[in-house]
């Protein structure tokens, strides 16, 4: 069944105040992020040894894992549209997983 979804494993999330405040700011850090993102990918020994050098994991382990980690950045409607699809599918196995209820369209931020 293709309902649009995908497994998400990792959000950033703001408080709409902060975000409505600093919309600049916001839209910088998701470009870096984007640009963090690309830089995993296509650089794979480098990134390892930056995992490293923070104490995350061993450069060796780092860089056998990463081309297995699915590392992804998403925004906009596909962003919308991956999470929406993932909270309806938690939401139909147990309402209680997702609050009750599912977040209206003010939940998402679209810059």
């Amino acid at each position: 069944m293709d309902n649009g979804s995908a497994l998400i494993t990792g959000v950033v999330v703001v408080r709409s105040d902060f975000a409505n405040e600093h919309p600049q700011q916001i839209a910088a850090f998701l470009d870096e992020y984007r640009e963090s993102v690309e830089f995993v990918n296509s650089n794979i020994p480098e990134a390892a040894q930056l995992i490293e050098k923070f104490n995350i994991f061993k450069a060796a382990v780092a860089q056998k894992a990463l081309p297995y980690c699915n590392i992804t950045f998403m925004e906009g409607e596909e962003m919308k549209d991956k999470v929406e699809g993932y909270l309806n599918v938690l939401f139909e196995q147990n309402p209680k997983s997702v609050g009750g209820k599912l977040p209206d369209d003010e939940f998402y931020y679209i810059k």
